[in-house]
C-alpha cells in the first residue's frame, strides 16, 4: 500500500481529514482488543495534547502574550489546534463553553442549594473553570467532595474541552457547627479520580 503524503508535504487539512479517517477505521477494528486499545490510546493523546497546549497559553497570558495568541491563532495550523482544543483565540467559543459549564453546573446546583449552598462559575477561559462556593457550603466539611466528586465529575460530562477546575478563593477550614453536614452530590459511579484543587492565581 502506497504511503500518504507527510505532514510537511501535504494541506494541513487533508493531514487532519487523514488523522481522523484512520483513527475511525481503527476503532471500528474487527478486533475488539484493537479496537479498545486505540480508543485508549486516543484519550490518552487527547488529553495530553489539550493540558499541554493548555499550559503553554497559560503561560503565554501570564506574560500578557494575548497579542501572540491572536496571531498564532491566525496560523492555519496553530489555529486549527487551538481551535480543535477550545483554546487560545482561535475562534470564540466563549457562549458555548460557558453554555456547557452551566448545564453542569445545573446538574449539582439542585442538590447543593437543597443543603443551603450554593455554586457558581466565575469564569471560563482555556478549559479552566473557576467557581465559587457560598451559603453552607462555606465552612462545610463536604465541600470539598462537592467540588471533586460533584461539580468536576459534571463538567468532564458537559464541558469536552474541560482542563481543570479551581476556586474563585480557597476553602475556609471547616466549621465546626456543620460538622454533621453530609452532601453527597453525584452516585459514586459518577465519581472522578481526585485531582488538586486550588485557588484561582
Amino acid at each position: 500500500m502506497e504511503a500518504e503524503p507527510l505532514a510537511d508535504e501535504a494541506p494541513y487539512d487533508d493531514v487532519y481529514e487523514r488523522i481522523a479517517t484512520l483513527a475511525e477505521q481503527l476503532v471500528d477494528h474487527e478486533d475488539p482488543d484493537v479496537a479498545s486499545g486505540v480508543a485508549e490510546l486516543l484519550d490518552w493523546v487527547d488529553a495530553f495534547h489539550r493540558d499541554g497546549v493548555g499550559r503553554l497559553i497559560d503561560m503565554i497570558r501570564e506574560w500578557r502574550g494575548e497579542i501572540f495568541l491572536e496571531a498564532a491563532a491566525r496560523d492555519a495550523i496553530v489555529g486549527s489546534l487551538f481551535a480543535a482544543y477550545g483554546l487560545g483565540e482561535a475562534r470564540d467559543l466563549r457562549a458555548e463553553a460557558e453554555a456547557d459549564v452551566a448545564r453542569a453546573l445545573d446538574e449539582v446546583r439542585p442538590l447543593v442549594e437543597s443543603h443551603g449552598g450554593s455554586v457558581d462559575a466565575e469564569s471560563v477561559v482555556d478549559g479552566v473553570v473557576t467557581v465559587r462556593l457560598s451559603g453552607t457550603c462555606d465552612g462545610c466539611p463536604s465541600a470539598d467532595a462537592t467540588l471533586v466528586y460533584g461539580v468536576e465529575a459534571a463538567l468532564r460530562e458537559q464541558y469536552p474541552h474541560y482542563r481543570r477546575l479551581e476556586l474563585a478563593e480557597p476553602l475556609p477550614q471547616p466549621d465546626p457547627a456543620k460538622a454533621d453536614l453530609e452532601c453527597v452530590t453525584v452516585p459514586e459511579e459518577k465519581s472522578w479520580q481526585r485531582v488538586e484543587l486550588r485557588p484561582r492565581s
